[in-house]
């Protein structure tokens, strides 16, 4: 079993957060990543590990801890959109063509659709600016 710290006391002693860190860790390692409910895991393993993330009273020893397990993000979202990005430029560098809606490659369509509501919310000034670079940096060969 992983163990995030080392310490001197005994698990019993370490209290509830590193308790129920063991748990997702246990979970984060065998996994690969962060689990999730359709991983079969207890809803209050994956939620305590989503709450994390809210949390403000974290010791550096924890947040360190939650940096170490596999797929953890302070801020998932917004990885999530600059690898959909990054997803996006190498397509259109493989293809030369920015996803067709209709594209028959696996993924093209949701490519498309993705980068369709991103032109639409740069138009609509919902962009931050930081997006709207990437953006044009993912497309600047087309």
């Amino acid at each position: 079993m992983h163990t995030p710290r080392k310490t001197s006391r005994s698990r019993r002693d370490r209290g509830p957060w590193w308790a129920a860190y063991e748990r997702v860790a246990e979970h984060a390692y065998a996994l690969g990543r962060l689990p999730r409910l359709s991983d079969g895991v207890p809803a209050a393993v994956v939620g305590w590990a989503a709450g994390q993330r809210r949390a403000t009273m974290l010791t550096a020893d924890q947040k360190a801890a939650l940096r170490a397990l596999p797929g953890w993000s302070d801020r998932p979202r917004a990885d999530a959109w600059e690898k959909r990005a990054e997803e996006l430029r190498r397509f259109i560098t493989a293809e030369g063509r920015p996803p067709r809606v209709r594209g028959t490659l696996p993924g093209e369509s949701a490519l498309a659709h993705w980068y369709s509501r991103q032109r639409v919310a740069e138009a609509d000034g919902r962009l931050s600016s930081e997006r709207v670079r990437l953006l044009a940096y993912a497309t600047r060969s087309i």
